[in-house]
């Protein structure tokens, strides 16, 4: 494959500290114009991973590629690759647009793209503020501007939706689908699954340092087989005689006025209890991604325990 069909590659990553394995023989690519799930709990080797790709570690062995080569090659890397590693991304005395300015300098572009970008995250009128007075949410919008400044292509971020209040993660949603259609490709670490799993294209799942599981979108609900959602209402047994009529199926046994469901939608029991006139008095969807996720980590360190 050409750098252009493999924008982001990570091969046989390794890292350790001392006597302590960070990373165990990472392997996987990021498609073009796609965004990617980098999944896993605190202290997986997600941050690590994305510090070694933008040149801030060193990896013991492997490599960490950006259109085919390791950062350090890239000629002006800020107009290749952006990333929000974090919200600490400018002096806390310094006012935002201050901020902006600085690495506009560094990337060599004007200072009309510091606008645009502040424009573009909602912080304009926050311009003149110094950073340390802006709330967390803030702050990593503030980020994801700067990562934004030279125009990459390519953006790495690292629990971006941390801070952020519900609208705040709509907008972010929003504006990550706009990156996208546009060609942008984002590798998106996160262990908020039920945030992302109607955003990525593929998942890549890292515990302990090791992949135990990636593949598209398609492929993780394709394993799950069947989304459950548990249902509160008037007339259990009435609900569940409509929904077996149209293919729905009960897990586990009936829980008083409460029944757990699979293989139709929310939506679809939604319907089937107002065309039978049930009262629907409580409904929660169990996210596919996070069953996958949890069988995933859970079989990862059982076996890892039994190794030990």
């Amino acid at each position: 494959m050409s750098a252009i069909d493999t924008p982001l590659e990570v091969r046989a990553l390794t890292k350790r500290y001392s006597r302590r394995t960070v990373l165990d023989d990472l392997n996987f690519v990021v498609n073009p114009g796609t965004i990617t799930g980098f999944l896993g709990p605190n202290g997986a080797g997600k941050s690590t991973t994305m510090r070694i790709l933008m040149g801030l570690d060193r990896p013991t062995s492997g490599e960490a590629l950006i259109n085919g080569v390791p950062i350090t090659s890239l000629p002006a890397p800020g107009s290749v690759v952006g990333a929000v590693l974090g919200n600490r991304c400018a002096h806390p005395g310094r006012a935002v647009i201050d901020s902006m300015r600085w690495a506009a300098k560094l990337l060599d572009v004007p200072e009309s793209a510091c606008w645009e970008q502040l424009d573009r995250v909602d912080l304009v009128a926050a311009a003149r503020k110094p950073t340390k007075h802006l709330s967390l949410g803030m702050r990593q919008r503030l980020a994801l501007a700067i990562a934004l400044l030279g125009n990459p292509q390519i953006l790495l971020l690292d629990e971006p939706m941390n801070g952020l209040d519900p609208p705040g993660i709509t907008w972010l949603r929003g504006l990550l689908d706009v990156l996208r259609a546009n060609g942008h490709t984002i590798l998106l670490a996160s262990h908020l699954l039920r945030e992302i799993e109607d955003l990525v294209d593929d998942l890549v799942v890292v515990v302990d340092g090791r992949i135990v599981k990636s593949g598209s979108m398609a492929e993780f609900r394709e394993s799950f087989r069947g989304q459950a959602v548990t249902v509160g209402c008037d007339d259990v047994q009435g609900l569940v005689a409509e929904a077996t009529k149209r293919g729905g199926q009960v897990r586990g046994e009936l829980r008083g006025d409460r029944v757990t469901l699979v293989g139709l939608s929310a939506k679809e029991l939604g319907h089937t209890a107002r065309d039978a006139n049930i009262i629907i008095e409580e409904m929660v969807t169990e996210s596919g991604l996070e069953r996958v996720f949890e069988a995933a980590t859970h079989n990862s360190r059982a076996t890892s325990g039994n190794q030990a």
